[in-house]
């Protein structure tokens, strides 16, 4: 239900360097009723636009029904928490003029605002530092680099080397996936700070919890699908984290093995502690969403 985030890239996208005529606009909907299909198809916009709805199929199915739809010879990956600024088509597409055989990761930084919540500004500022990290340069992307929420490639490339794989149907790792099969048919993956968009990050601590379940899911399909991944992405980070806290760790995805509540009682417990003691927070974010990636990683392996 992303109506409100919609017409804000709508908007965005207004206001393009690049001519309205060099670009065409597709909307997936994967299961939205809060309007967003209708503000679609009532929008009026410079540039042609259309929107596609499914049913509830995941981000890998709604990337691949707009790839399919698409008729330019390069494509654009946004997600709908994205507000691009004027120059990102224009950058994508001058990214691409070099060498045929490119994937461009955009810059996402996130944006934080009056309302922002502690949970936002853990986020933002561990991922804002991994963006000055792939800014630097000779810094050579690996696996866990990629993303595809601002992301463009030749279309022609990406249906030669594969789209998404559509049985990633939970939060996470699709786009780890495609990256993996992308590297191994020979296309450079480079980051480019000019295609810039701000992401609106909005997501709370319960929401956050279970994306990292999910993840921690599909990062164990991932494996399964590409065994020599394992040493790239975090399934192989289990015995980074001190002593103390593997003991802990172990303890606690034991005990929410036999005891259902205990995931719920860790939200509830991280929700109390953001409103009582925020100075502890960074530490226990760390911690606890770590817990519930390899929360996933178990369930995943029943």
């Amino acid at each position: 239900q992303r109506c409100a985030s919609i017409e804000r890239l709508l908007l965005a996208l207004r206001h393009q360097t690049l001519p309205a005529e060099k670009y065409e606009v597709i909307i997936v909907i994967d299961g939205s009723t809060d309007g967003t299909l209708e503000l679609v198809e009532q929008s009026q916009t410079s540039y042609k636009m259309r929107g596609i709805w499914q049913t509830n199929q995941g981000r890998a199915s709604a990337c691949n029904r707009g790839i399919r739809a698409a008729q330019g010879s390069l494509v654009v990956l946004l997600d709908d928490d994205m507000e691009p600024y004027p120059h990102l088509l224009e950058a994508h597409w001058n990214a691409h003029q070099a060498h045929p055989r490119l994937g461009v990761l955009g810059a996402v930084p996130i944006h934080l605002g009056a309302t922002s919540t502690p949970v936002m500004e853990f986020i933002a500022a561990k991922f804002n530092r991994h963006l000055e990290k792939l800014a630097q340069p000779g810094y050579n992307l690996n696996l866990r680099d990629f993303y595809s929420g601002n992301f463009s490639i030749r279309r022609t490339v990406l249906m030669e080397a594969g789209l998404f794989d559509d049985h990633f149907k939970e939060y996470g790792n699709e786009d780890l996936e495609l990256s993996w099969r992308l590297r191994q048919s020979g296309i450079q993956l480079v980051y480019c700070s000019e295609a810039l968009a701000t992401q609106h990050y909005e997501k709370d601590y319960s929401t956050l919890a279970r994306d990292n379940i999910a993840k921690g899911k599909t990062s164990m399909f991932l494996a399964k699908l590409h065994p020599e991944v394992i040493s790239e992405i975090k399934l192989n980070t289990y015995n980074e984290e001190s002593l103390r806290w593997r003991l802990l760790r172990g303890g606690l995805l034991f005990l929410s093995r036999y005891w259902k509540p205990m995931p719920q009682i860790m939200i509830r417990f991280m929700v109390w502690l953001e409103n009582r003691c925020p100075a502890q927070l960074l530490l226990y974010y760390h911690l606890s969403l770590d817990y519930f990636y390899w929360l996933g990683v178990r369930n995943a392996e029943r």
